[in-house]
């Protein structure tokens, strides 16, 4: 039965709950639900999609809701065909009716398969929050295999904090009843928390409280991969096993799979890679100047324009010979290094 829903009504009725046997529970539940998109969604299930502001969440969106509607693989999983339904309140009529238009074009899908493939609802400018969006949506039980909802923060009801555990896991408490009742799958755009993504584990990327990733049976992030111009798609999954990450890239207005390493960039790795550059430049600078000379480390301030404790961390790393001698033109004596054979000059090896 389709449940009415309506924002003073948060909670079902009241009913009395029998305990099963575990044969009986096997019995009644012999198989697992089929899956919409393979290895990611099963059929009454809700799913998270998630990245950064103006990433291209709603081109993602659209292109899995074309994938869906018509068969064709999405990002590199398989699908089952079904009706999709979109919910849009971010945008005007015009622009996703432009969008999904552009997409298909670019997907390459005829005309008479777009016709009866999908069902849309623009929402922009219409005050209907995730509790009274059931109350005033007519959805036949069955009639679509997935409802994509974009996007979570403007459907959430006025007061609400995305913030708050108990608040958020009332939302999806109301969307897994809306999955129940409609008889589909649910996929909900969400957007990530401002600053770096890369360190963090895949749940915890998301705005607001921890609740929104625990609550979906699946959760989709999109972070940047550590080649530019590329994106990372990792999962977390409740009843199938997560998938390997995906490296991916947006291509106005297609995301596509790129067959490359999916390696994920870190505040860390990018640290590491400017250290190695930096190093690097240290090194050769070095290796040019005492090759066959024997120098200080203020006369190799002084020819590089380096710092000590740069050159001295260069030093090490090239294993440099050390030996105390005295300079022709001061009489004063200090340490000076090369990078030559201790044999050849009686030195000692730099041991710092």
């Amino acid at each position: 039965m389709n449940t009415p829903y309506t924002k003073d009504d948060p909670d079902l009725q009241p009913v009395k709950i029998q305990p099963t046997s575990f044969g009986q529970l096997v019995n009644d539940h012999p198989d697992m639900r089929p899956t919409v998109i393979a290895d990611l969604l099963r059929k009454g299930e809700t799913c998270n999609v998630i990245a950064a502001a103006k990433t291209g969440k709603s081109f993602m969106v659209g292109g899995l809701a074309w994938c869906v509607a018509t068969g064709r693989a999405w990002l590199s999983h398989e699908v089952k065909q079904g009706r999709v339904l979109v919910i849009d309140n971010e945008l005007h009529p015009e622009t996703l009716a432009s969008r999904l238009y552009a997409i298909a074009d670019a997907m390459m899908i005829d005309e008479t398969e777009r016709v009866n493939a999908m069902d849309v609802v623009p929402l922009r400018g219409v005050s209907l929050d995730i509790n009274s969006l059931g109350a005033r949506l007519d959805v036949e039980p069955g009639k679509y295999s997935l409802v994509i909802l974009d996007a979570l923060y403007r459907f959430l009801p006025s007061g609400t904090s995305e913030n708050d555990n108990s608040q958020m896991m009332a939302i999806y408490n109301r969307l897994d009843a809306y999955a129940k009742d409609w008889d589909c799958s649910i996929a909900i755009v969400h957007h990530a928390s401002k600053g770096n993504q890369g360190d963090k584990a895949i749940t915890d990327v998301g705005a607001g409280a921890g609740s929104i990733s625990r609550a979906a049976d699946t959760h989709i992030i999109i972070r940047q991969h550590e080649q530019d111009g590329l994106y990372v798609m990792e999962t977390a999954t409740r009843s199938l096993k997560s998938p390997e990450p995906v490296s991916i890239q947006y291509d106005y207005p297609l995301w596509r799979a790129v067959a490359t390493d999916a390696l994920v960039r870190t505040s860390k790795g990018r640290g590491e890679d400017k250290q190695a550059k930096t190093d690097q430049e240290t090194d050769e600078a070095i290796e040019k100047h005492i090759s066959d000379k024997w120098l200080s480390v203020s006369e190799l301030r002084s020819k590089t324009g380096f710092g000590a404790d740069r050159i001295t961390r260069s030093l090490r790393r090239k294993n440099a010979v050390s030996k105390r001698m005295k300079a022709k033109r001061t009489g004063k004596t200090s340490e000076r290094f090369t990078l030559q054979g201790v044999s050849k000059h009686g030195g000692v090896v730099w041991t710092g």
